[in-house]
């Protein structure tokens, strides 16, 4: 029935007797619907008053999604950058795109705001509002709840790589490319700066593994921050 859009967003779902006469279920069958349907959020069970269909945004839909990526396990950081390789490029070419005034103003707030911030855990939260941005100025809901849901499982290691000044450096660098890509509309220059983002991180992954301790040494960066926060 929401499928077909017989129900809409924002709909209240018929008594429960009506609705389970009507599938042909019994009201405990129905029951156990309609809370599986409440936990993917298609469904709001309001307690005293009934349910409806909630408003079937993308980003509703797909908030399980951060929390599964939460709960990757380290050694699949891997699978992470390799997603995020194929995605950041292309959607930072299409946010150079679709961008508006109003989130260019905002991202030149943050942009001035990480010229002087020195606190790591600072930066790292300018430096999440100002991805969530770009993902937002894509246009696009979907793509942008993903690339959140990645980010989410990147953050520990993005506070270890912004523990250095000169690795903070680098990020704001590129945070003022991609500004200036966004305000030519330059997609292609977009993305470029979206690929050497992508490869700067994974060079110094790959420098971590080469002193010694192969994952060994990202986990300890990761728990240290993560103890940290």
């Amino acid at each position: 029935m929401i499928r077909s859009g017989e129900l809409r967003p924002g709909d209240r779902l018929p008594p429960e007797q009506e609705l389970a006469d009507r599938l042909g279920v019994s009201r405990g069958s129905l029951r156990e619907a309609v809370r599986a349907l409440s936990q993917i959020n298609v469904l709001d069970v309001r307690r005293g008053d009934g349910t409806y269909v909630t408003s079937l945004a993308p980003s509703e839909l797909l908030s399980g999604l951060s929390f599964a990526m939460e709960l990757l396990q380290t050694h699949q950081v891997d699978e992470v950058l390799e997603v995020r390789r194929m995605l950041f490029p292309a959607a930072t070419a299409l946010a150079a795109q679709r961008v508006t005034a109003e989130q260019l103003a905002a991202m030149h707030d943050i942009v001035d705001e990480l010229e002087a911030a020195t606190d790591p855990a600072d930066v790292a939260a300018l430096q999440r509002e100002f991805q969530r941005l770009v993902g937002a100025a894509t246009g696009n809901e979907t793509l942008s709840s993903i690339l959140m849901a990645i980010q989410t499982r990147d953050e520990n290691l993005r506070r270890a790589w912004l523990t250095s000044p000169k690795r903070r450096a680098v990020a704001l660098a590129h945070d003022r490319m991609l500004l200036e890509a966004f305000e030519h509309r330059d997609s292609e220059m977009a993305r470029s700066i979206a690929t050497v983002r992508v490869d700067t991180r994974e060079q110094w992954i790959e420098r971590l593994r080469a002193s010694g301790d192969e994952l060994g040494a990202i986990d300890e960066l990761v728990d240290a921050t993560a103890e940290a926060q």
